[in-house]
Parts: structure tokens; C-alpha cells; sequence
């Protein structure tokens, strides 16, 4: 096995997937990465905002309700 060059298809950069990273995400079942090393990390930093976003619309939304149903 030899390193490989990906492109990235959110910035089009070329990065290297190593073989390192090969065997490991192998390993793990998943399939080559398609966003560069810099991509993925914002991509993850925007999800993990969303879900902090999201979790704090839940559990605002749930106090409502239950709130609600106590005075009833």
C-alpha cells in the first residue's frame, strides 16, 4: 500500500491519505475521506455547534411542556 493523493471536494486542495490513515480507516470499516484534513475539522466544529444549538432548543422546549402539564 502506498500513500494516495485525494483532492478535497469542498476547497478542491490536494492532501495525502497515508497509509497510516488507509489502514486505520479500513479498520474501522469507513471508506476514504473526501474532505481535506482542515475541511473535516470545520465541518465537525459547524455540526457540533448546530448540536449544541439543537440541545438547547430541546431541553427549553421540554421544560415548557412539562411545566404545562403541572398545571393542569
Amino acid at each position: 500500500m502506498r500513500d494516495k493523493v485525494l483532492i478535497c471536494i469542498q476547497c478542491n486542495n490536494a492532501f495525502v491519505f497515508t497509509v497510516t490513515e488507509q489502514e486505520h480507516f479500513l479498520s474501522m470499516g469507513f471508506d476514504p475521506p473526501r474532505r481535506c484534513p482542515s475541511c473535516r475539522k470545520n465541518k465537525f466544529k459547524e455540526s457540533e455547534i448546530r448540536s449544541r444549538k439543537n440541545n438547547k432548543y430541546k431541553k427549553k422546549h421540554f421544560h415548557m411542556k412539562y411545566d404545562e402539564n403541572v398545571e393542569e
